[in-house]
């Protein structure tokens, strides 16, 4: 008889944009090559503000639930730089989680700046938005926005989560709810 495969643990992940789509592709990808089954649901939102987003993806978590069934874990990517400025703004994204079941993973200060933090001897590296972008070129000169999955996977692996991780609780939280090791 033959055996089923192990059922995949369902993940729902709201994603800014198409960046944060790619960072999930590559995250599911990851979780495969060690044996972690997992499927992410995820959901772009297409750009707004932080608040906007997070709306969205709370829409979507829970319309999903509905059709689908139960989530094991809901994940939002978010740039930290845009959340600081929504809530000086009266635009505070936390606010719309309050009750549910939903994590805001805060990508500091940016996607681009978890990017450069993937890279050895850069995990402690802070930067602001304003040079995240430049200081990512001179690492990664043939970077473009939004680099596919395919191409995170090929310049990053597992021990490049797990180096940030150790400093960057967002990013440990995001490798404990998808099972990965964090070290």
């Amino acid at each position: 008889m033959r055996q089923r495969p192990p059922k995949r643990k369902r993940i729902f992940i709201g994603a800014e944009g198409e960046s944060e789509r790619s960072l999930a592709g590559w995250l599911k990808r990851v979780c495969e090559e060690i044996g972690i089954h997992v499927h992410l649901d995820v959901r772009v939102c297409g750009g707004g503000d932080s608040l906007a987003v997070v709306e969205y993806s709370v829409k979507q978590y829970h319309k999903r639930s509905k059709q689908y069934g139960k989530y094991s874990s809901g994940l939002i990517f978010l740039d930290n730089d845009h959340i600081e400025e929504d809530k000086r703004n009266d635009r505070d994204p936390f606010a719309a989680l309050t009750g549910e079941e939903l994590n805001l993973i805060q990508l500091v200060p940016n996607l681009e700046g978890l990017l450069l933090r993937l890279h050895p001897g850069y995990e402690n590296k802070v930067v602001s938005k304003q040079t995240v972008k430049r200081d990512l070129k001179k690492k990664w000169p043939e970077y473009k926005k939004p680099t596919s999955a395919e191409i995170l996977g090929r310049r990053f692996e597992l021990q490049s989560l797990q180096r940030v991780a150790r400093k960057d609780v967002n990013i440990r939280q995001t490798l404990e709810i998808l099972g990965l090791p964090v070290k």
